[in-house]
Parts: C-alpha cells; structure tokens; sequence
C-alpha cells in the first residue's frame, strides 16, 4: 500500500487517530511523497513546445501531463487526485501560440471519462460553450480543436469559480448593513472557511446553506449564489425575512479542492460529503461545529438546510418524510409552490440514501430539522439556474414567513384565558 493510500484509508477508517497524528499525516502529504494521489501536484505545470505554451498555473487549473505531437497536434492527460473516485472528471489549463494557429488537443482520461463541455474564456471571466463541431469525444477521449494566438484562451470543464470569485461575491453581500462575512475555520492546507450571516443576528429563526463540498460541481455554487442574492434583494418579502431570519451560508466548504482543481475530494483524499460520521477532516468538523447550536432545545430554531451540489440534471434529494420534523411538511410544500411557480420547469425529486453518512443525514438525525440536498446539472442553462433558484429562493422565504406567523398565532391562542 503506497503512503498516499495509507493515508486516505487512515483518515476514513481510523477514527482513533488524534488531531496532533492527523495533522502530521497531512503535513507529509503536503510536502512530499510521489503516486496518483498527488497527480495534480507532479510536474509538468507548464508545457512550451512547438510555439505553444500549455498550463494550469492558476486556481482551479489541473491536468496530470501534457506533451506534445506536433505543432498542431497536442495531448494532455486528466487523471484524478486519488482513487477511487466518482467520474467529475475536472480538467482546466490556459494555452497560448506564436504564431497563430488552429490546434488539436486530446484530453485522455485516466480513472475516469469525459463528463463535462468544454467551456472556452478569453479572460477567465466570461465563458462560452465550445462549438460542438470542435469536438469529437469518446468515453474516455476528447478531441478539441481550439483557435490559438499570442492571448491566452482558456478552457476548463466548468467556468472557473474559485476562492477568489466566491470570496468577491460574499463581500459583495457582506458590505450591506444586514450581513456580515467570518472566518469560522480553516481547512487542511490552512484556507479560510468562510461564513455570510445575513438578516438579524438577534432572530430566533434560522435557515442554514452550504455549497461545494465537492470541487467540480459549479452550477451548484452558482445555484446558491443566485439562491443567496435574492435572500438579499432589496424586495419586500426579502426585506421581511431578514427581519424574521437569519440565514447563515457557507458556500465553500473545500477551499482547498477548489484550488487545486480536484474532481471529488479534499487534500485528505476524502470526500467531504461522506465524512459526516467520522468527522476525520477539519472542513466538515468546522460546518458541524457551526450546527450544533441548534442542538439546544431553547437556543435558536433551525427551520431548514440546504446543501447545494452538481449532478448531470437538475433534482432535489430530499426526506423520506419530514411529518414529525421541526417545519413538518415544508418540503412537500416548497416543490409544490415550485412547480406551479414554473409550470415549464420539472421539479424533479427522491429520497436522499439515510445508509450514507451524508450531511443532510446527519441533520436529520441530530437536529431534527428538513435537510434538502439542491442538485443543479452540468449542462443546464446558466439563464435557466438563475431564474429558477431565485424563484425557489422567493417561494422558501414565503413558506417560512407563514410557518413563523402560523406559529405566533397558536401560542397566542393558547396563551389565552378559556371562553366562559
């Protein structure tokens, strides 16, 4: 069993392991050692040829090797940072020739096949789709032919949204009087994990918001950040929730993955969405930690979670049955509200698997509390997660709007001397 191996079959199984061991085990990881584990950390980051430069020295760029055929002909090699692993097969770099030219590049797959588009910017800001009559892709190899100058073009799985943009974004939000942005932890290689608190920081009722436990999975985070916004639009009803609620977010729970380009897992090798029982990494103890005050019966209320994901189509994983839950019926109501919001749109739904240790079980089982996994695919228009999560945002706040008055009424009529 090679080190890197050990480590990650360590971090998963032996829950015995003290911090103090943990964190020597990730230091070596950090700072030597060879194997797949590490691919995206293994020369080359730069491949100069033929007048061409290949690389992935930004965040979120990754590719395992890249060489050369000829001047027009290109190969880089997509490998994951360990194994085993889902196929999110993440790949992203920058290319630049002199002189101009046309050019193919293979993506070839290892441990994995080709999932997601090729998306193609000229500044790492603005992103469009690769024709499809640029591409020519198999299981396991794509071919793209990609019109190169002297500007670098890059092309990556998703449109890149880094630490960077998501930290932008959430001092954006945290600039109103109503929100305020914290560190509330760090991860493995010692990022900040940051959280957004918006609306009274005195109110008892609390809606909880996680993104991106998983690297690859950026419709996601773009689904909880138009989510978010409209939370913190400057429209009546949002006004009102604030006043009513407090919503705590945490849209990057592995920084680290992100910045490395990983398709599933932190730096530990683990896959943060199924460490919500052993609690081996410093990411997902910094969320539940975040949680537990919940726990106590006269602290605040949490009415939901959500923990917002990537798959290959659009589909909510929700309870079994939240009847004897805190907000008991919520979800039902919300797809209701939903798909009759959006007659056009399917409000796709299923049970979430209770035999995985994922963190909406964990919230059920501990808390109490409706826990829904948002899942928004790969491909779905950009145009089509905006306007539907805003609208799911719109509907969420309405229904707990009228949960807290609905619940204000009956203690006030219970309060009440009986009728002569």
């Amino acid at each position: 069993m090679g080190f890197h191996t050990a480590f990650g079959w360590f971090v998963r199984r032996d829950r015995w392991l003290s911090g103090a061991a943990l964190a020597m085990l990730a230091m070596l990881v950090t700072v030597g050692g060879t194997g797949v584990s590490r691919a995206n950390d293994e020369p080359p980051e730069r491949l100069e040829e033929q007048g061409v430069v290949i690389d992935r020295g930004f965040a979120g760029g990754a590719f395992a090797a890249a060489r050369a055929l000829s001047d027009t002909e290109f190969e880089v090699t997509i490998r994951p940072e360990n194994v085993p692993i889902n196929n999110s097969a993440w790949y992203a770099f920058r290319v630049t020739a002199d002189p101009p030219r046309t050019i193919r590049v293979t993506l070839r797959y290892q441990n994995g096949r080709h999932r997601y588009p090729p998306r193609i910017s000229r500044d790492g800001v603005c992103w469009t789709l690769l024709p499809d009559e640029a591409i020519e892709a198999e299981r396991q190899v794509a071919i793209l032919q990609l019109d190169v100058d002297s500007e670098p073009l890059w092309v990556a799985a998703q449109e890149l949204l880094t630490g960077r943009e998501i930290n932008a974004w959430m001092a954006e939000i945290a600039a109103h009087a109503f929100a305020e942005k914290s560190q509330i932890g760090q991860s493995l290689e010692g990022r900040p994990i940051h959280q957004l608190r918006i609306g009274n920081p005195q109110a008892e009722e609390v809606l909880f918001i996680i993104g991106r436990q998983h690297p690859p999975e950026v419709t996601g985070s773009l689904g909880l950040q138009h989510f978010v916004d409209t939370l913190a639009a400057d429209t009546p009803r949002a006004d009102e929730f604030r006043q009513q609620f407090q919503t705590l977010v945490i849209p990057l729970v592995n920084p680290d993955g992100v910045e490395r380009g990983y398709w599933r897992h932190n730096v530990g090798g683990v896959d943060l969405n199924r460490d919500w029982e052993p609690f081996a990494q410093p990411e997902t103890r910094v969320v539940r930690d975040q949680l537990l005050a919940f726990a106590e019966p006269d602290g605040p209320r949490l009415h939901a979670f959500l923990d917002f994901h990537s798959t290959h189509h659009d589909v909510f994983y929700i309870p079994t049955d939240d009847r004897d839950f805190f907000s008991a019926g919520l979800t039902a109501r919300w797809l209701e509200t939903l798909q009759a919001r959006f007659p056009d749109y399917r409000v796709r739904s299923a049970p979430f698997n209770m035999r995985r240790p994922l963190a909406t079980r964990w919230v059920v089982r501990n808390l109490n509390t409706t826990a829904i996994i948002s899942e928004w695919g790969d491909r779905t228009p950009r145009t089509t997660i905006a306007r539907i999560a805003r609208g799911a945002a719109e509907e969420l706040m309405q229904l707990l709007l009228e949960a807290v008055e609905s619940a204000t009424d009956a203690e006030q009529a219970a309060e009440l001397p009986d009728a002569a």
